[in-house]
């Protein structure tokens, strides 16, 4: 009985470390997923305001000249 309690008791040790392992993994690339997802988005946004921005200054600069 003793040595069938002990090895329940390492094998839920073992089985909580582990779960807690895998855990901490999936939490570090789930973050990095996201960080790069966002910098995605950040870098979208940048580009659709400098594109905005050239049409805008490219309008001004074409109704300047035909007036």
């Amino acid at each position: 009985m003793g040595i069938l309690g002990l090895g329940r008791g390492i094998l839920l040790t073992f089985g909580i470390i582990f779960a807690l392992a895998v855990l901490k993994k999936l939490i570090i690339v789930f973050g990095l997923l996201f960080a790069v997802i966002k910098f995605g988005i950040v870098i979208v946004f940048i580009v659709l305001m400098i594109s905005i921005l050239v049409a805008m200054f490219r309008g001004n600069a074409g109704s300047k000249t035909a007036i």
